[in-house]
């Protein structure tokens, strides 16, 4: 299987991915993008890389570039598209492919665990009710993490210059019903440390949301939103200080795009850890 892995300023991971997945029987071939670095990206890539393992850098910054450049280096499917930064390893890479075939999917994504041992309590408090909202536990973005078929690779790349949500413009390109969500397999991300980091990755989240709208793929209606939260909440789902944090970053994340945006100033992708949708 290929594995495309774009790495913007991954010094401190991008080895550890590539050595998670070289242990023998070596069924996983790693194409690393370093794209737009100002560290030993590139380095630490090709000191991990193995026998037919492929490290490009390009001097040009963004994740879409990325990785369709490493998609036309590729070979064979399915494929994998791996952000630098989460855990999952080369067995539960496999079985995602494997699960396209069993199931005659397009798309598989893993399940999701966070690690959230470092992050501070009210990043916990938010990730409480994040992770309870339909439009998260039921959609296959955020993960970081997603494996194509031919024929949804065939629907989906190249990826769109300039795209901010790369997971989300794949999964409503192909929509929920061609898409397989393997809970057998984790993936662990490492959410954003502070409070003020999850008010900016929500103000990318919320950007991303509208270039896809723009791009004729709305997210659909009714999933993540305030009404869903207080049902929750009342429900005893969600518990009400884990509301009331999520909320207050969202509604802190709304009026500080709107600021940003009435100044003309631009989101785009970058390397925050944390969930994205």
């Amino acid at each position: 299987m290929d594995v495309v892995i774009p790495a913007h300023n991954e010094e401190s991971v991008v080895g550890q991915a590539i050595l998670r997945w070289s242990s023998p029987p070596r069924r996983v071939r790693c194409v690393v993008v370093a794209n737009g670095c100002s560290d030993r990206t590139a380095q630490t890539a090709r000191a991990a890389a193995g026998p037919g393992d492929l490290v490009l850098d390009t001097a040009l910054p963004g994740k879409a570039n990325a990785l369709n450049l490493g998609d036309g280096s590729c070979t064979t499917f399915p494929r994998a598209y791996v952000d630098a930064d989460v855990t999952i390893d080369a067995g539960g890479l496999l079985r995602l492919g494997e699960s396209l075939a069993e199931s005659g999917a397009l798309l598989a994504v893993p399940g999701l665990q966070l690690r959230t041992a470092e992050a501070s309590w009210l990043v916990r408090r938010y990730l409480a009710a994040w992770q309870q909202l339909p439009g998260v536990r039921h959609n296959g973005a955020g993960r970081g993490v997603y494996v194509l078929s031919e024929a949804g690779h065939a629907l989906t790349f190249p990826l769109p210059q300039g795209l901010i949500a790369d997971d989300g413009y794949v999964e409503r390109r192909i929509g929920a019903a061609r898409r397989v969500l393997v809970p057998e397999v984790t993936v662990t991300v490492t959410p954003v440390r502070t409070i003020r980091a999850m008010v900016r990755r929500r103000i990318r989240v919320g950007a991303g949301n509208r270039q896809l709208t723009e791009l004729g793929l709305p997210a659909e209606n009714g999933t993540a939103g305030l009404g869903v939260l207080v049902r929750l909440t009342r429900e005893g789902t969600v518990r009400p200080l884990d509301a009331a944090v999520f909320a207050a970053v969202s509604l802190a994340a709304r009026v500080l795009d709107t600021l940003r945006r009435t100044r003309g100033r631009s989101v785009s992708w970058g390397t925050e850890r944390g969930p994205v949708r």
